[in-house]
């Protein structure tokens, strides 16, 4: 049972859209896991003989506790590091930034194709340049310093990207892929470091190394903040992430705050304000059912929060505590959470249990520099990251076979 809220917590009022289904798998502490309650039915069972090998474990547990498989399924080559990937809303594209500027369109269902092409028995062991370049639908560039931030518009077919030029760009994707210019800038005096479009698709809010938090009316392109002096953050404001029915969204800062807006009166709900233990929070994402949210910081850790009580549900993480960026996911229906930061030992992606905070990989082993982007799938169990390397690795996550 979700304990009161504490303190001057206010408890959110948001609606996941789509509802959830009734058969819907989602993150959940209030219900027993799958697990539990094959280890409760396994216990409440009468004793029954051996007919097998002695202390054979029950399978359904087994099967709860065994890892997933993780396999690289693609892999695109950019000219130097890459800082930014995001999927769109339908799972159909993946985009990824680099610190020179460019930016990367994937067809995801091309990704998966070329994956398809080596494997099984009929696969090849070697594909064509030709091929790894399919999935790739587009190359854009219009800005003159890294790109930080990628968002695709929900409904329309259009992406924004923030850079380091402090500027955002917005490009049309309907143009023949020859037109790497951006159709509009918005430009700002700081460096714009997270971008969130409201699910409704009018509004962007844009976040800098100012401590106010930008929001922008799509069809006039005017700019607003919160008149509230007192709510803005006291440092550069490092990711933006808006709830499936708009009504909240969340913003984490360098002061080491993460604030839960009301996103009709832009006015702070709540507040979480040494979120870290005071070091710096760089990413948010919002669980299926709204109910939690998980955040990661400087200090080399991520932790899941309980947003009807305000309370911390556990904390991930391995390593020093201590560490220039790091971010956090949910994967495969919030079974899991992928993550990375830049701590030199781990240099790689990592994946946790999304219903104990339990390690599953410290290292997935496919990486050789840290990682500084990663973005998941809305729709399906697969991931991509963007690497030091100068490449973006597609992952999937797959259950293996009993």
């Amino acid at each position: 049972v979700p304990r009161e809220p504490h303190g001057s917590w206010k408890p959110l009022r948001c609606m996941p859209v789509p509802p959830l289904g009734p058969q819907e798998k989602f993150l959940d502490f209030t219900a027993p896991s799958e697990a539990s309650k094959a280890m409760e039915a396994s216990l409440a069972a009468p004793a029954q003989p051996p007919t097998g090998p002695a202390n054979m474990p029950d399978p359904a547990v087994q099967v709860q506790r065994r890892a997933p498989e993780v396999r690289l399924r693609y892999t695109a080559q950019h000219g130097q590091a890459c800082r930014a990937v995001t999927f769109s809303t339908d799972g159909r594209s993946c985009a990824t930034g680099c610190i020179d500027g460019s930016i990367k369109i994937f067809d995801s269902a091309k990704m998966r194709a070329c994956a398809a092409s080596t494997d099984g028995p009929l696969g090849r062991m070697r594909v064509t340049e030709e091929e790894l370049l399919k999935p790739v639908v587009r190359t854009l560039h219009d800005h003159v310093l890294a790109v930080t931030c990628l968002a695709f518009h929900p409904m329309n077919p259009t992406i924004f990207s923030g850079s380091a030029d402090k500027s955002v760009k917005i490009f049309d994707l309907t143009r023949p892929p020859g037109h790497k210019k951006a159709f509009s800038v918005l430009q700002d005096v700081h460096p714009v470091r997270c971008l969130a479009i409201h699910p409704c698709g009018d509004f962007l809010f844009v976040g800098t190394s100012h401590q106010a938090v930008r929001l922008y009316d799509l069809q006039t392109l005017n700019c607003f903040t919160t008149f509230h002096q007192d709510h803005h953050h006291s440092g550069g404001v490092n990711d933006i992430r808006c709830t499936s029915d708009g009504r909240v969204f969340a913003s984490a800062s360098s002061d080491g705050s993460i604030q839960v807006w009301d996103a009709v009166s832009h006015r702070v709900a709540n507040r979480l304000p040494k979120a870290h233990s005071g070091a710096a929070v760089t990413s948010l994402r919002w669980s299926r059912s709204l109910n939690y949210l998980l955040s990661s910081g400087l200090d080399g850790r991520h932790r899941l929060w309980d947003m009807r009580t305000g309370e911390e549900v556990f904390c991930m993480g391995l390593g020093p505590r201590a560490c220039d960026f790091s971010t956090a996911a949910f994967v495969a229906g919030e079974r899991y959470i992928a993550s990375s930061n830049s701590n030199v030992r781990i240099s790689d992606a990592s994946i946790y249990d999304a219903q104990t905070g339990s390690p599953v990989f410290v290292k997935l082993g496919m990486h050789i520099l840290p990682v500084h982007a990663l973005d998941t799938s809305p729709v399906d169990r697969t991931f991509m990251t963007g690497c030091d390397d100068a490449k973006a690795r597609y992952f999937s996550v797959d259950d293996r076979p009993n």
